[in-house]
């Protein structure tokens, strides 16, 4: 084990003087090896409860409709090659984010900093770009989570909406619900330790949980037949595919920041570690949504599967049920961005006015998600523009690049490891450019328009 761990020393201080006779190769092997403890050290138990609830969002219940974009049989093909994808690129990122942080000599490292690390020990002319690098994957990380935030304004006026509608004499427009979420929503925001939510977001996994159980017992009670709906889609709608199922995938902005938390990381990148079983059980649950939701509601599905429920008061009660979920929901998302702003509010203003300003810029925020809802009322083509623009830089074109990099900086680039990663960056890219175009297009022929 000594011998192991200078061997990687050396390996490590090789690749930052530019010797490449003795550095590794990225392995579990010589890159992993176990942290200190602490208090919020987490065990590969947790860390598997933690990845897979934050991967089972909103974004599930839209995933028939994916399926519609694409067709049945195609939309399982590629929602299998996509998840499979999603989950190398995790990998990537998780083992260049070890070689980075024994660099630095740190046991623990964040994604904007992975992305800054690889540029700094790439070529030498991109060298001094590695700030702004890093600022690009905050950048990103930032529009992903406000993106989220205003799906969810979307998603509750939908469901309040119909519900409302449907079950009394409460008829108000789903701009109306919109600015009504924003009360509950700005006092959910004016709590600035996610403790203080702790037993919210307990009783909402509970209940979120049992309401997703309602939704598949009444799918798998309501299947047609495989023939009543298309094999294959319309290839025009496969970029609007693409974008709803990366918003599903959207749980890269976490997975380094439960990585961290292990005191032995191997159990969460070995092969039937954490990750790959986190996405294989995700992956098992996505699939029977997105093709036998698909088969339940055939052409008729909607926007999310709650609102083709029927019209009954049990299954309505479905509806305020997962309002109730993501109401609680939207503060956790809400964390990161404003963290980042609290973060520069603690560097950049007086401490006299540090107060005022986090409560002000918080608030300003929450609103602005609420504007843009009100803006943009279409869930989703919003779940498709999101999961394009961000879902796809931060899961399928950063990785690669790093890994690139970072093999760059241990003298160790071969044609393979370039094609590898060049196909990955160009399957990203792609989905990025025409997920993001064809979202936009809808989007603009659309507007105006109420979605219900």
């Amino acid at each position: 084990m000594s011998r192991t761990r200078n061997e990687t020393e050396s390996a490590f201080s090789a690749a930052s003087t530019g010797v490449s006779s003795v550095d590794p190769l990225i392995t579990t092997e010589n890159v992993f090896g176990e942290r200190p403890h602490r208090a919020t050290s987490i065990t590969p138990e947790q860390a598997l409860i933690h990845l897979i609830k934050v991967m089972m969002g909103t974004g599930m219940l839209s995933l028939p409709l994916a399926f519609k974009y694409s067709g049945l049989w195609l939309g399982i093909f590629l929602l299998i090659v996509m998840c499979a994808v999603s989950t190398y690129c995790c990998r990537q990122l998780v083992y260049s984010s070890h070689y980075i942080s024994r660099r630095k000599g740190q046991d623990r490292i964040d994604y904007a900093n992975v992305m800054r690390g690889a540029v700094e020990v790439g070529p030498a002319w991109i060298r001094d770009y590695g700030y702004a690098a890093k600022q690009l994957v905050n950048v990103n990380m930032f529009v992903a989570q406000l993106g989220f935030c205003c799906v969810y304004f979307v998603f509750m006026a939908d469901n309040l909406k119909q519900f409302f509608d449907e079950t009394s004499e409460i008829h108000i427009s789903q701009a109306g619900w919109i600015a009504l979420l924003l009360i509950p929503i700005l006092g959910l925001c004016t709590i600035r330790h996610l403790k203080v939510l702790a037993p919210l977001a307990l009783m909402a996994n509970i209940v979120y949980i049992i309401a997703i159980s309602i939704v598949f017992g009444y799918i798998f009670t309501h299947l047609k037949p495989t023939n009543t709906v298309p094999a294959v889609g319309d290839w025009r709608d496969l970029p609007l595919f693409f974008g709803t199922v990366m918003f599903a995938f959207e749980g890269i902005a976490v997975v380094l920041p439960i990585e961290n938390q292990m005191d032995i990381p191997q159990h969460f990148i070995s092969s039937n570690g954490v990750l790959n079983t986190a996405c294989l059980l995700v992956l098992a649950v996505y699939s029977a949504m997105g093709f036998y939701g698909y088969l339940a509601f055939g052409d008729t599905v909607m926007d999310t599967v709650t609102l083709n429920l029927p019209n009954q008061g049990f299954y309505q009660a479905i509806k305020i049920m997962f309002v109730g979920c993501i109401l609680v929901s939207y503060p956790l998302q809400f964390y990161v961005p404003i963290e980042r702003v609290e973060k520069w509010i603690s560097r950049k203003i007086s401490e006299d006015r540090q107060n005022f300003m986090v409560y002000f810029l918080r608030y300003l925020m929450v609103i602005f998600t609420c504007l843009l809802a009100e803006l943009i009322p279409h869930l989703a083509l919003f779940i498709s523009l999101v999961g394009s623009l961000a879902g796809a830089a931060l899961a399928l074109l950063f990785p690669p690049l790093i890994e690139l990099l970072c093999f760059y900086g241990q003298k160790r680039l071969t044609p393979v490891v370039w094609i590898r990663n060049v196909i990955l960056m160009s399957f990203g890219f792609l989905g990025f450019t025409t997920g993001t175009y064809a979202s936009l297009r809808q989007i603009i022929l659309v507007f105006g328009k109420p979605d219900v």
